[in-house]
């Protein structure tokens, strides 16, 4: 267990129908200044306790997976080699047993070596519908993609769908200790405290995606994995949608944020990671 800052929350006082646009750089909107000295927890020792893999990320939405992967330039090599590790993953060790289709891109977002900034806001990228999903993956890619979208979910077989990330260090000798993530435990948040946001300049032409936001509560329980390596991958959804119950089980929006680690070496090695997005049906058994 570690006190840090968090930053990127909305002030406890905060009400409105939607929160102000979200943004990580330059001066954040007045509702997002305060900053939140929080307890994270080591979810390490949480995840040891736990029965397998894929029990651990139903109940609390992440896992940590140990993978070592065989990609070797986080370019060219995302098409054939990780793509296909990750449809792996996904169905022999995070959904095994269950009929899914899974949806990936080709490339990942790669953070630090002086590429896109660290996200340090909480923040979640997915919504809370699937009519936001899809409006989402309309603004984000094409409307031919979001017609698609809609079309597979509304298929008879289809029971269900996941937004999950992978998120893993890349291209370090040594393990995470500058920036960290962390996640927000699910179940600790009180829906009133979730709001709608955009976050500027992530679309194009026009389009406005929305993403949420959330409100700063005492309640909330925040965790993260210390000292991650290459060899590891961090798992965590961040939309779950069921047709026939939705609004049964643990909500699935995972807030997450990086932080600065105050145990942290001053020589720490900056800290360089990729966040893989990857879309799952479920269909019915």
């Amino acid at each position: 267990m570690l006190q840090a800052s968090i930053k990127g929350l909305l002030a406890k006082e905060y009400v409105g129908a939607e929160a102000p646009p979200m943004v990580f750089t330059g001066v954040r909107p007045p509702a997002y200044r305060q900053d939140h000295l929080a307890e994270i927890a080591d979810a390490r020792a949480m995840q040891r306790e736990a029965p397998s893999e894929s029990g651990f990320l139903t109940e609390h939405a992440c896992v940590l997976l140990p993978h070592q992967t065989a990609v070797r330039d986080w370019d060219a090599d995302v098409a054939n080699v990780y793509r296909p590790e990750v449809a792996s993953i996904t169905r022999e060790r995070l959904l095994p047993g269950r009929r899914v289709e899974i949806f990936q891109g080709t490339k990942v977002v790669t953070r630090g070596g002086g590429k896109r900034i660290y996200g340090e806001g909480v923040h979640c990228d997915g919504p809370l519908t699937p009519d936001s999903y899809a409006t989402n993956l309309g603004a984000l890619t094409t409307p031919q993609a979001e017609l698609n979208w809609r079309r597979n979910f509304a298929r008879d077989e289809v029971a269900g769908f996941m937004l999950i990330n992978f998120w893993r260090p890349i291209n370090m000798r040594e393990p995470v200790r500058d920036y960290p993530l962390a996640l927000c435990d699910p179940l600790s948040v009180d829906p009133d405290d979730v709001f709608s946001a955009r976050i500027p300049r992530l679309t194009s032409e026009g389009r406005v995606s929305r993403h949420l936001a959330l409100r700063f509560n005492p309640g909330q329980s925040w965790r993260y994995y210390p000292a991650m390596t290459t060899n590891e991958v961090l798992v965590f959804k961040q939309s779950e949608f069921w047709k026939e119950s939705p609004d049964a089980g643990p909500r699935a929006n995972v807030f997450h944020t990086a932080f600065r680690d105050p145990t942290a070496p001053p020589e720490a090695e900056p800290r360089r990671s990729c966040e893989h997005r990857v879309g799952v049906m479920i269909l019915r058994d």
